[in-house]
């Protein structure tokens, strides 16, 4: 079965906001959405997100702490490797970088959909609560 990247970067992001975050800061980010202020919190937690090792790997350059997890994550999302690579490092060496580089830069080019899917989520399920 392939690797679902965003389903899978959707809910670290989720666990992130309802671990990571105080309950305050969850309530306004709920809130702004509400209030058409939901670019505003995605670029927020992007600028929070982007470097968390729970989320994207960036921090530390490994999502997976494991080139094997990390080559078994990237097959059958090549096509989805070569948009990121595209749109984000066209002279990003996938060889040379290594599996574990690859699935990082694949989060980070995935990070403000899975923002806007956690946040669109969280907020269905506080309007049903």
């Amino acid at each position: 079965m392939t690797y679902n990247y965003l389903q899978e970067e959707t809910k670290d992001i989720i666990d992130y906001i309802k671990n990571e975050l105080t309950f305050t800061n969850r309530l306004n980010l709920l809130a702004s959405g509400k209030q058409s202020g939901k670019q505003q919190a995605t670029e927020e937690l992007n600028e929070k997100l982007f470097n968390v090792d729970s989320v994207t790997g960036n921090g530390s350059g490994s999502y997976t702490f494991n080139t094997l997890q990390a080559e078994r994550n990237l097959v059958g999302n090549w096509e989805i490797l070569r948009t990121a690579i595209d749109e984000l490092d066209p002279s990003f060496d996938a060889i040379h970088k290594g599996a574990e580089a690859c699935d990082v830069l694949v989060r980070i080019y995935l990070l403000p959909t899975a923002i806007d899917d956690a946040i669109t989520k969280l907020w269905k399920k506080d309007e049903n609560s």
